[in-house]
């Protein structure tokens, strides 16, 4: 891994609490990503990167400034929420990645935000949008920033909400000065309105910078999310009706077409679950579907075969870095035929 191993008076050791609420593309509690991050006896533990920021709502975080080489460990296979709430959550959680966050002095993910010289992007978004389990040259802005030629910063933090972004857009968006804003989220079904939130938050991000353009990208949903996969159809039609006449971009369709790729795909119809292994749709397991989250037979499928893993996505909810790949791939033609990038 490349960075710092250096500890700044920023980075602290956290306890195992579920500082991010990071679910596969935040779309309903499917498959969460949790930080892993108690020391117990010589396991292994994470650093702190957020501070509380009540500013921006309930439950909102930030960025640390000036962090480097902070080192997060999470879990590296898709799993069940309830894992990582259990009290044998060390043996069951054995399959693990390692990846080091930096920031700058602005608690940004990325280099330092200078004085604006060319065409500016600014990323709006939750743990995707950070680059959750990757090194920044991985994320989506930082790709993004190489295949535009463009300035791109990365405003990205796990488990941001839609009304968080906004209200974080509303107090740094004018001091940024961006060209475009991309709005990286799905609606928050943890959200008692998630739709109404959803619009409200792109119509406040909008009034926030009103001179730039403006678009909103719906993450990747997962396979291995069972809500996420049954609706992401719908609601991406839902939000782009909703939005108008803002563009919107929903990456799980080029994610699917990416396939098929070496790696094991869950199909789920509510009732059932079924894993397949790609590329020749070999069926490994049909299962009854849980009532929440993924039956406990696919979980051992990963726990037990560190060969079996889902193409694109690292835990069942975040890309790697072949993922991200596709994800700006689609993004790029995407934003250029909208007339939106140069």
């Amino acid at each position: 891994m490349s960075g710092s191993k250096k500890q700044t008076p920023g980075t602290r050791k956290a306890p195992w609490i579920p500082v991010f609420s990071v679910l596969v593309a935040l779309v309903a509690v499917g498959v969460g990503a949790w930080v892993i991050s108690e020391r117990h006896a010589d396991r292994i533990e994470s650093d702190r990167i957020t501070r509380e920021a009540p500013e921006l709502g309930q439950g909102a975080h930030l960025l640390l400034p000036d962090l480097d080489g902070a080192t997060m460990i999470v879990p590296n296979r898709p799993h069940d929420p309830q894992e990582v709430r259990s009290a044998d959550r060390f043996e069951l959680i054995t399959r693990l990645r390692s990846f080091e966050v930096s920031t700058n002095s602005q608690g940004f993910r990325g280099p330092e935000v200078g004085d604006k010289q060319g065409f500016r992007v600014v990323c709006l978004g939750d743990s995707v949008t950070f680059g959750w389990g990757v090194p920044y040259a991985q994320s989506y802005p930082a790709r993004l920033a190489e295949a535009l030629d463009v300035e791109v910063i990365n405003t990205g933090v796990p488990a941001m909400k839609p009304n968080s972004m906004a209200a974080f857009a509303t107090g740094a968006l004018g001091q940024l000065d961006p060209d475009l804003v991309i709005f990286t989220r799905r609606p928050n079904h943890m959200s008692p309105q998630p739709y109404r939130e959803f619009l409200s938050a792109v119509q406040e991000a909008r009034r926030a910078a009103p001179d730039a353009a403006f678009a909103v990208v719906m993450p990747p949903v997962s396979t291995f999310d069972p809500m996420g996969s049954q609706i992401y159809e719908r609601e991406a039609k839902r939000v782009v009706d909703l939005v108008k006449p803002v563009p919107v971009l929903d990456l799980t369709t080029a994610f699917r077409a990416a396939l098929p790729l070496p790696g094991i795909v869950m199909e789920t119809d509510g009732q059932s679950q079924r894993v397949f292994q790609l590329p020749g749709r070999t069926r490994l397991l049909d299962v009854a579907a849980p009532a929440h989250g993924l039956a406990p037979e696919i979980v051992a499928l990963f726990e037990n075969d560190e060969t079996m893993a889902e193409p694109l996505f690292f835990d069942g909810g975040h890309p790697d870095d072949p993922g991200f790949v596709v994800f700006v791939d689609a993004l790029v033609p995407w934003l250029r035929d909208q007339g939106l990038a140069p």
